[in-house]
């Protein structure tokens, strides 16, 4: 992600949705301020920080220039890096030196010396790969949430039980240790980004047809959908989403 404005201007704020995704984020040049929406409190994550899903609305203010590298994780592979069940998870992000160590920083003093996104990747995959080596056993939990993930229109607590081949209640419990919420928060927040996306690619389609698309009953269930996860309604959301700083320098 590379923002470049001039100078003497001012970003947009960035407001950026829940999201059902576990990621790395190496901060490369400038720097993001997280203002706390309740005591307005601006927080600066660390260089290189570990995020968990993302359950509320957040803004992002960043700096004239921006560049940060992000690796998005399947799910599962977060509680598998850090050997902890993701309900443990301490706040937002943390500090991927308190797990990694200082090769983290390393890493981005490598990142930092390259100059094309190219020559960035091969870097932050040498890590990657070293550390999956060291992975504890994968799990089918993620595997059905990673088809979660590619097809939320449906849902049943009892059918993907059956493909992890256990009770619904060991299931349920289990996908809350490794994923970090209920299957069924996990099934419609991804659905909500899902249509919202889905609008953005094709604007002509109204938001009666996305809600049937996505397994909505009709508009106004949408319509409380985003209401609850981002307290306003998908047109207003949309707006906000086409004054994105990476839509005003035209990367999307």
């Amino acid at each position: 992600m590379h923002f470049q404005f001039q100078k003497n201007e001012i970003p947009p704020t960035k407001q950026r949705s829940p999201k059902p995704e576990e990621k790395i984020v190496f901060y490369i040049k400038g720097f993001v301020n997280l203002p706390d929406t309740q005591n307005g409190c601006k927080r600066k994550p660390p260089p290189v920080a570990i995020y968990s899903h993302q359950v509320s609305r957040r803004s992002l203010e960043v700096s004239p220039e921006f560049l940060a590298l992000i690796v998005f994780l399947q799910p599962g592979v977060l509680h598998r890096l850090m050997g902890i069940p993701m309900f443990d998870f301490p706040g937002d992000y943390v500090d991927a030196e308190l797990f990694f160590g200082t090769e983290v920083r390393v890493i981005s003093e490598q990142l930092a010396a390259v100059e094309s996104p190219s020559l960035m990747i091969p870097i932050v995959e040498r890590f990657m790969l070293s550390k999956c080596k060291q992975l504890i056993a994968g799990s089918a939990i993620d595997l059905v949430a990673n088809h979660i993930l590619s097809d939320p229109r449906t849902f049943s607590l009892d059918a993907l039980a059956d493909q992890a081949n256990l009770s619904s209640k060991q299931f349920y419990r289990k996908f809350v240790q490794r994923i970090g919420m209920a299957p069924k928060y996990f099934s419609r927040l991804t659905r909500f980004n899902h249509a919202y996306r889905f609008k953005l690619i094709n604007p002509a389609t109204t938001w009666s047809s996305i809600a049937l698309e996505y397994g909505y009953t009709d508009y106004h269930h949408l319509e409380k959908e985003f209401k609850e996860f981002i307290g306003v309604t998908p047109n207003e959301w949309i707006d906000t989403e086409l004054k994105a700083p990476e839509r005003q320098l035209k990367l999307r």
